[in-house]
């Protein structure tokens, strides 16, 4: 061998130690890109009804080692076996479509050894070798468990957005500024519109379209707001009336803030809009009250003006005419008084309904939303902390079922009013519905402090209340937020409170916790 020839073989041996370290390589990555995806994949063999190869994530979706997956699946009831009886006779038919179709795509769960439940999605094609007609199947299992339980979790957060937006009356929407056209409206948004969320995006694909149901009377004002926020993004509020495939007229409160933006350019918008027609309704009946009352002081200086003519040709019974005179306007002006007294204390009923709960007198979610914006915006001002407690009760549908709404409700006036007890001044308790009740705690700085308040609030709110004869308990669990800590957006806050009070349910309720404890 020439030393040529031995620098060629060792150029060879080099080359193929890189290429086996390329590889080997390659399947340490793919290997992690299966564990942190959950991905298995597996051969089947058609032709013996048994498990030909799988990948070790295959084999740990069943919390096994691939050796013992391919003891165990040696026939097709070794297979069904692992699959939850509730779901057998899905999965035997799908493998059945399957021989047709040549693939399958299903979720199912599977039962464990050890008598664990997972969730799984399997995805398989069927390879038939053209030669010897031998059918061989080839598939990949993924671990979706997980998926599932945050799937759950925001459909209980849908389930309870759509609560809270029936109960008032409100909507919420994400429009794309960049193409402008809705990218999302909830159900809440179109029964205010009188229509599904599907039709009016359907209906609603330009900009254009989204201004023809606006009252001519008010479109040029929104028009200009409109143009105004694509100018400098700035969050704004406007009420105008708009017309309904019925023919129908409401009026709609509408506020928007930037959503998503880059390089000074808005991409995404989110904002709520509330059907205020009643308010509207009930501000047109003041103003007829309001007329009225014009009119009625028009008509008595009138007539005081004529008294006064009369007085002046009747002057030898001036004093006479004087004093009786001076009588009816003594009634006159008592009337006036009256009625003004009475316009103002409709003007202040009116405005209390439209900020605090009718039941518990306690704010409203929408007077709660306003202050919490209000609180964030100084939070960030000063870089102050601000805490966020979800409060849920706990047995108070017992109490309903057992005893009546009279008595549930007498027993959240006595909720609310302990709970407004066991705050500040400072700080604010509203009741945001249902059951459920929200705290703003603003300048309070530490959390061994909002401990403190927390445990106070499930002390106060767990003591025993007693309604005629009959003594009721309910209990409290506790949801805590930290802004910024949990977010900086007031839905942020709301949904991460919201998602640690759900947790403390889990947990044994009747007790508070922070998100970033529960994990």
């Amino acid at each position: 061998m020439t030393p040529e020839d031995i620098t060629l073989t060792r150029m060879n041996q080099d080359q193929l130690v890189s290429e086996l370290a390329y590889f080997r390589e390659r399947k340490l990555l793919l290997n992690a890109i299966d564990r942190i995806a959950r991905v298995g994949y597996y051969e089947w063999c058609g032709e013996n009804n048994c498990l030909l190869s799988c990948s070790e994530e295959y084999a740990n979706i069943f919390n096994m080692t691939p050796a013992q997956i391919l003891d165990s699946k040696s026939s097709w009831e070794s297979i069904l076996r692992e699959v939850h009886p509730d779901d057998r006779e899905a999965y035997v038919r799908a493998s059945r479509d399957m021989l047709k179709t040549k693939n399958l795509e299903m979720e199912y769960r599977i039962v464990r050894q050890d008598g664990d439940i997972r969730h799984v999605r399997e995805t398989s094609v069927v390879e038939t070798d053209k030669k010897t007609g031998k059918i061989n199947i080839v598939g990949i299992l993924q671990d979706i468990t997980g998926l599932r339980e945050q799937r759950n979790a925001l459909e209980y957060r849908e389930a309870l957005a759509q609560q809270t937006e029936a109960i008032t009356d409100i909507g919420h929407f994400i429009y794309n500024e960049l193409v402008g056209v809705y990218a999302y409206i909830s159900p809440g948004f179109a029964r205010i519109f009188g229509t599904t969320p599907e039709d009016y995006m359907e209906k609603m694909l330009t900009a254009e379209a989204d201004l023809n149901d606006i009252h001519e009377d008010d479109l040029a004002r929104v028009t200009a707001i409109y143009d105004q926020y694509d100018e400098d993004g700035e969050a704004y509020s406007v009420d105008y009336r708009v017309t309904l495939a019925d023919g129908g007229e409401r009026w709609i409160s509408e506020r928007c803030v930037t959503y998503s933006h880059s390089l000074g350019k808005i991409h995404e918008s989110l904002g709520v809009v509330q059907d205020i027609t009643a308010q509207k309704q009930a501000e047109a009946e003041l103003l007829v009250v309001q007329s009225s009352l014009q009119a009625t002081v028009a008509k008595r200086t009138g007539e005081l003006a004529e008294t006064v003519k009369q007085l002046e040709k009747a002057r030898d019974s001036l004093e006479q005419q004087v004093e009786m005179r001076t009588r009816v306007l003594a009634q006159t002006v008592s009337q006036l008084e009256s009625e003004i007294s009475e316009r103002e204390k409709v003007e202040a009923e009116l405005e209390f309904l439209a900020n605090h709960d009718a039941l518990t007198g306690l704010p409203s979610l929408r007077l709660c939303m306003d202050r919490l914006e209000m609180s964030i915006a100084e939070a960030r001002r000063n870089k102050h902390q601000l805490w966020i407690l979800f409060i849920d009760l706990d047995g108070f549908k017992q109490i309903n079922d057992l005893h009546g709404h009279d008595y549930g409700d007498r027993v959240l006036k006595e909720t609310a009013d302990r709970l407004a007890a066991g705050v500040r001044e400072t700080d604010t308790a509203a009741r945001i519905g249902g059951d459920e009740f929200l705290v703003i705690l603003a300048g309070v700085t530490g959390r061994s402090v909002v401990e403190r308040i927390a445990s106070s609030l499930v002390a106060g709110i767990s003591e025993d209340i007693q309604i005629d004869q009959k003594v009721l308990s309910i209990g409290a669990s506790i949801g805590i937020s930290c802004y910024p800590d949990h977010g900086k957006m007031p839905e942020d806050l709301i949904r991460q409170a919201d998602a640690a009070m759900y947790q403390v349910k889990q947990a044994g309720k009747n007790n508070y916790g922070f998100l970033s404890l529960l994990g």
